[in-house]
């Protein structure tokens, strides 16, 4: 399997083509008056990346970047100094030296190349969501992180919310008991998965560098539902609903339990399976040990249609007109109580029956978040650590691993055990081919 390039190699490849001055030692992270701006790099423009633009508009863009054109159009009206590339490997051979922040918004399958590439020459990088397409990247991000100690966030914004800061303070404080199970659901997908066979071809317009976005990944002649959405349903490019929503959903599920990583993955149910997109609906199941303040649990992940019971104690709580679930959110069983959380975001806990929240006494408060995108910008800037970003990779590294590991699972046909700390399956060898992925010559991810 490869196990990418290291930064010494990377540096000698691209610096043949940019002129690059490589440094003794690691590269170096230059220090910020309060008042100056960052210069940022964005690597995608479109989607979410078109969402993350804000970034630059009281610091400074020199770099847009974007396989698509028609996406760099849109953003050069609001950078119109911004140096256009199709190809981020060129794009940090020639502009590395005046790039401090970059932000990678491409498909799943390209964040690790980008980022890595990133980090390698010290730069400060918020990457969306998941960090990673598969585990071993996350696991190589995590690592590159505490290495280089740069500012770094995920973009699972609701990680910012006060109402994921409740979960933590009420699980924390005990307030349902010892948890056992959690079962987490999404509305998701919203786009096409569990193929049967592959859809037909679609032209490359002009505008279009396809060989650049599928990067790494085993190149695949365009087909509809690709580019530019539904990719995410895509087994080479995409981890599907828990990839999508999973960073989201869950998190809160992951911060205030604080797992660190999982015992095993499986699934439990599945419509659709193939070896093309992720199924169309599937249920998977994690199992957790204790940590130094809880026992061990279970987890559950549902995608769209299925969903967990409702729990009695909504069904019989006339606080509750609707008897059903949100269309997406998580439920805590302990064994004193449950919690539920409706929506992705952690927005609005509540302990059930809404008699068992009205007479709880709430514990105390976390300091809460000055804004997702202002916590990177701080620790970037020096105002802050490093790892002030309260999602920053070494805290979405071990999530995404976990994140990620079932789906594994489904890749194999069997149930997983997971050593974490050789980040390998331990039952089946086979497996691992699925942990870290081949990539194309020219795009593996940069090791240190």
């Amino acid at each position: 399997m490869s196990k990418g390039i290291n930064r010494r190699k990377f540096l000698k490849q691209t610096a043949a083509g940019a002129g690059l001055v490589i440094l003794s030692g690691s590269a170096s992270v230059r220090a910020y008056a309060a008042n100056e701006k960052l210069n940022f790099a964005f690597v995608a423009t479109g989607g979410r990346g078109e969402s993350h633009l804000g970034l630059a508009k009281s610091n400074a863009c020199v770099a847009l970047c974007d396989v698509d054109l028609t996406h760099t159009e849109k953003a050069k009206q609001m950078f119109p100094d911004a140096k256009v590339y199709q190809d981020y490997r060129k794009m940090f051979d020639e502009m590395h030296g005046k790039i401090d922040a970059v932000v990678v918004a491409t498909p799943d399958h390209q964040h690790a190349p980008a980022a890595t590439r990133a980090l390698s020459l010290g730069k400060h990088v918020y990457c969306e969501k998941p960090l990673t397409w598969c585990i071993h990247e996350a696991r190589v991000m995590a690592d590159l992180v505490k290495k280089k100690k740069v500012a770094t966030q995920m973009g699972n914004q609701g990680h910012a919310n006060q109402g994921n800061r409740r979960v933590v303070e009420w699980i924390r404080d005990g307030a349902i008991g010892d948890v056992k199970e959690v079962h987490t659901w999404t509305n998701r997908p919203v786009w096409l998965q569990g193929y049967s066979k592959l859809p037909p071809k679609k032209d490359v317009p002009d505008t279009l560098d396809w060989d650049c976005w599928i990067g790494g990944a085993p190149y695949r002649e365009r087909g509809e539902h690709m580019h530019p959405f539904q990719w995410r349903g895509w087994l080479d490019y995409g981890a599907g609903t828990i990839g999508d929503m999973g960073c989201h959903t869950w998190d809160c599920v992951w911060w205030s339990l604080q797992p660190e990583a999982p015992i095993s993955a499986e699934v439990v149910k599945v419509d659709g399976r193939n070896r093309i997109t992720h199924p169309k609906s599937v249920i998977y199941r994690w199992e957790f040990g204790p940590n130094d303040w809880r026992p061990e649990f279970t987890a559950y992940w549902y995608s769209k249609p299925w969903k967990p019971p409702v729990p009695e104690e909504i069904m019989n709580d006339p606080y509750y007109k609707k008897k059903e679930l949100s269309g997406s959110g998580s439920i805590f069983i302990g064994t004193k109580g449950k919690l539920y959380v409706a929506g992705d975001y952690g927005e609005s806990p509540r302990l059930i029956p809404e008699s068992f929240m009205q007479s709880y006494k709430q514990p105390e408060r976390m300091e809460p978040s000055p804004g997702h995108h202002r916590e990177f910008v701080m620790a970037a800037k020096g105002e802050k650590p490093w790892d002030y970003p309260k999602s920053n990779f070494t805290y979405a590294g071990p999530l995404v691993e976990a994140v990620l590991l079932p789906i594994v699972a489904l890749k194999i046909g069997e149930k997983v055990y997971w050593d974490a700390e050789n980040c390998r399956v331990k039952n089946n060898p086979k497996a691992n081919r699925f942990v870290q992925r081949e990539y194309r010559k020219g795009w593996e991810i940069v090791t240190a």
